[in-house]
């Protein structure tokens, strides 16, 4: 008669888990059939660490974690405790500088507090172990891989290491118990940790961001959900402008076209400068207005005073103010298409501007409140300055009062007015002609046809554009500003107004410092009128070359320190010691060595004072239909 043997595990099961191709374990790694594994185990902890701290360690991708805790016995523990002070007395004794003695005299503080914390709190010690199993497919793969995570482990503080001719334990303790473990050859240990401090690094925190009236942007690397909303205002944040760095494919045309649809659906203003046409389609979409720069759509008058400074307790327009700033505005536009003029020449270019308004008959007590074509145009200050400079124009005949150097001065002045009447008179010269514009809810400025100008008169007009701009914010801010200080409305409900620059090293360069100027002034201000500006770029070294000067760098520095939020995606290797300057202090080095390793759509989103967030950004099949176009 046959007899049957009892099978006390299911054979099923084990075919369906089994490594494929069988298993062996070499001095360094674990051999399989479709591949390599290694395991890593962290020998040395910190002394000191922050809430969440298992959060840092368990957070690494492309491997899998594991924590084994058991618990020590309270007497084996309270025996190694009195043996370490009885060391560390010694120590005192025999110590023979006073900085040793006091480092041993702490260490005895420190084991009788835990005394203490076990004999009258009921302390319990739980002995931890930490490893990560990391697999590739070639031998030569793993040890990429094992040097990149010891490498994230050392820069958070800890040491880790591939224990030789110990894998097959590794492997195995994937299945047993950590009390289980104890029992191995190897006869490892956990690392003895308070359970206070076990429980405070409590690993499943996750991050998320959930503003009380944000959009959904995406998730993070915890799975926690970024609902952002750029004008949430609390205790920690204060302002509304961000920066936002991406390479082409990284993913940044579709985050910054997000923010743009997620901002107008809530009824705020917007207004775009595209370089590229990107976001034609989704302007149209969402009801918008394109308006292309070269001329084609339209003028901006340089010579109309707009209003840019108001009473900060009224709301009132300050007319000599926004005069006195206008005037301030066309001398910079002068300076961008004369970059070479000297400074007495620009003097003098003010003097006659000045005179010009008053003969013109523009009162300053009400500068900004005359009708567009009431407001002189290029050509009215050609003449003039023509008749500052002739005694008869036709026949070019020079007055004679003139001393030398003034009519040298006269002479360039005349000829830049005279290039940007006869040359670039689509552009210059006329009436303004946009001033519909102003109630848009969208409204999107295309560059790409003006990108193609003279880099000075591309300066010029995009200089200009962003006072109207200012104008735009400064009107509508202002009103609502009134009725939320009325308590008419509240702030969620404040209509706002988002400026959105693209590709914003065009214009915002270490080589354009008046445009830095104006953009580190309109961050300033924006604030106290519900405004925001946004700029991007493709590479943080577009807009800090290696050549910058120390001036440039510290303007440009103070624009991105201005910035509430920044969205940090995919950057080259080479831009990390650029990152590391301009963001010293509010991007950990850790999240900088991770940057040229992002995929598309990942990023980091650092908020100023508040934290850091490393999410993925996210759209649906309908936002991607409508965003086709940019990566």
């Amino acid at each position: 008669m046959a007899l049957r043997k009892k099978i006390e595990y299911n054979p099923y099961l084990l075919k369906a888990i089994q490594p494929v191709g069988g298993i062996s374990f070499s001095d360094r790694a674990i051999i399989k059939g479709d591949g390599y594994e290694s395991c890593i185990r962290i020998y040395e902890f910190k002394t000191r660490v922050e809430n969440f701290w298992l959060e840092d360690l368990t957070d690494l991708s492309n491997v899998i974690v594991t924590v084994d805790i058991s618990t020590e016995n309270q007497n084996k523990i309270l025996e190694q405790i009195e043996r370490s002070i009885s060391e560390q007395y010694t120590r005192i004794d025999d110590a023979a500088t006073n900085i040793d003695r006091i480092k041993a005299s702490a260490e005895v503080e420190k084991l009788q507090g835990l005394v203490d914390d076990i004999t009258q709190h009921e302390e319990v010690i739980k002995l931890v172990t930490i490893r990560y199993y990391v697999s590739a497919l070639t031998l030569e793969e793993l040890d990429i891989k094992v040097k990149e995570v010891l490498e994230a482990i050392k820069n958070k503080g800890y040491r880790g290491a591939v224990l030789i001719n110990e894998q097959e334990y590794e492997w195995k303790s994937l299945f047993e118990s950590a009390t289980n473990q104890s029992y191995f050859r190897n006869k490892r240990v956990g690392e003895p940790i308070p359970s206070i401090y076990l429980g405070g690094g409590y690993p499943f925190h996750f991050t998320e961001l959930s503003d009380p009236t944000g959009m959904y942007l995406g998730t993070t690397r915890t799975g926690g959900n970024v609902l952002f909303n750029i004008f949430t205002m609390n205790d920690f944040r204060k302002s509304y402008n961000a920066l936002v760095v991406g390479l082409m494919g990284a993913g940044k045309s579709t985050l910054l076209k997000k923010l743009l649809k997620n901002t107008s659906i809530v009824g705020d203003m917007v207004r775009v400068f595209d370089i590229a046409g990107e976001f034609r389609d989704l302007v149209i979409e969402r009801g918008g207005k394109v308006i292309a720069l070269d001329g084609t759509d339209g003028i901006i008058n340089l010579l109309q005073v707009f209003a840019t400074i108001v009473d900060e307790d009224t709301n009132e327009v300050l007319e000599e103010q926004s005069y006195m700033n206008h005037l301030n505005k066309v001398s910079m536009i002068y300076r961008c298409l004369a970059p070479d003029a000297e400074q007495a020449e620009v003097r003098e270019f003010e003097r006659i501007l000045r005179e010009f308004y008053k003969d013109y008959g523009i009162e300053i007590s009400r500068a900004t409140t005359y009708k567009a074509n009431e407001y002189p145009i290029m050509e009215d200050l050609l003449e003039y300055i023509r008749k500052e400079l002739y005694e008869d124009f036709e026949k070019k005949i020079v007055k004679r009062t003139l001393s030398d150097t003034k009519r040298e001065r006269l002479e360039y002045i005349e000829l830049n007015i005279g290039s940007m009447v006869d040359d670039y008179g689509k552009l210059f010269n006329g009436h303004s002609t946009l001033e519909n514009f102003y109630d848009e809810q969208i409204v999107s400025f295309e560059i790409k046809n003006l990108a193609q100008f003279d880099k000075r008169v591309f300066n010029a007009q995009t200089f200009n554009i962003m006072t109207m701009l200012w104008n735009n914010a400064l009107k509508k801010g202002s009103v609502a500003k009134k009725l939320y200080d009325n308590r008419e409305v509240s702030f969620e409900d404040s209509q706002k107004f988002f400026v959105l620059i693209d590709e914003a090293h065009k214009f915002i360069n270490s080589d354009n410092l008046m445009a830095v100027d104006y953009a580190i002034a309109f961050e300033r201000e924006a604030r106290k009128y519900f405004a925001g500006l946004m700029f991007a770029t493709q590479s943080i070294r577009d807009v800090v070359p290696e050549n910058i000067s120390s001036e440039a760098l510290h303007k440009i520095k103070t624009l991105f320190e201005l910035t509430q939020y920044k969205f940090i995606m995919q950057q080259d290797n080479n831009s990390k010691e650029a990152l590391k300057e301009i963001f010293d202090g509010q991007i950990t080095e850790s999240e900088i060595e991770r940057v040229p390793t992002f995929k598309k759509g990942e990023c980091i989103l650092a908020i100023n004072g508040y934290k850091n967030i490393k999410l993925n950004i996210e759209i649906t099949d309908k936002e991607k239909q409508l965003f086709a176009g940019g990566a």
